[in-house]
């Protein structure tokens, strides 16, 4: 297992984005899911020290769908011509992750998973492994998913996701090799089950399975579960023991991820 030693949010973020993004230039130009996703991770990294910073991995599931939308629009209102390039740059699934490097001129290790409902997942298998190899000691891990209307326009359409609450957000999360004392939790490698497992069979087997996320359904809702868990964990000292997290999205490649407070 490694150790969660800090977490940051856009929805929590306790530094003004002008600090976390001092470019004037730089901030201008970031989308709004850029600019959350960035000053969320910044503001994890900087708890740390972004000298301390052997990786970066990013998780989403339907990326900068604000960019590329906006692109999109621009093709088709100019007639293919005189097109601007920033919303066609920033509309690549590595934005987030890119674009914090570039800040903290770090120049190693930096992926980004676009694996749907297990984005995170897959993301999270990738830093507990980097670490748990010896090839990163902390690692910046996070996830970034937001809605554009017309995504919840053409979502409502559709059968699986009617009736459903969408959320949105962007977690972040600095995993590292040793214990310290901002220490949160850990967490070990998440496990990928079979399709159409039995929620009541899991439900015996893990104890505190936690198999509802309160901020409602997206790609990555599972960072958001995590993210909920960990703030409820620093502010009661008497959460302890072993925490499940299972994450079915749509009923479609079901997960548990494991977390300990000691």
């Amino acid at each position: 297992m490694v150790y969660i030693n800090a977490i940051s949010s856009n929805t929590t973020l306790t530094t003004d984005v002008k600090e976390l993004i001092p470019n004037a230039l730089l901030r201008r130009r970031m989308s709004e899911i850029v600019k959350a996703g960035v000053s969320a991770g910044m503001e994890c990294i900087n708890k740390v020290g972004a000298e301390k910073i052997d990786a970066i991995i990013t998780a989403t599931g339907l990326g900068c769908i604000a960019d590329s939308e906006k692109f999109l629009q621009i093709v088709l209102n100019n007639n293919e011509e005189l097109l601007n390039p920033t919303p066609f740059i920033q509309s690549t699934f590595n934005t987030v992750g890119g674009q914090i490097a570039l800040m903290c001129k770090n120049h190693k290790y930096n992926m980004t998973y676009t694996h749907r409902g297990t984005s995170f997942e897959a993301a999270l298998l990738d830093a507990v492994l980097l670490i748990e190899n010896s090839e990163a000691e902390n690692v910046l891990l996070g996830s970034f998913d937001f809605n554009i209307p017309t995504m919840i326009e053409i979502l409502g359409r559709l059968k699986p996701w009617q009736d459903k609450t969408l959320g949105e957000g962007s977690f972040f999360f600095v995993l590292s090799k040793n214990k310290t004392s901002e220490t949160i939790a850990s967490v070990d490698l998440p496990r990928f089950l079979e399709k159409g497992v039995s929620v009541k069979d899991l439900e015996k087997e893990y104890p505190n399975l936690i198999t509802k996320n309160k901020q409602g359904v997206f790609h990555t809702a599972s960072a958001a579960t995590l993210f909920t868990i960990l703030k409820d964990i620093q502010s009661s000292k008497e959460i302890k023991g072993d925490i499940y997290i299972y994450n079915a999205y749509l009923n479609e490649a079901p997960t548990i991820m494991h977390i300990y407070v000691d």
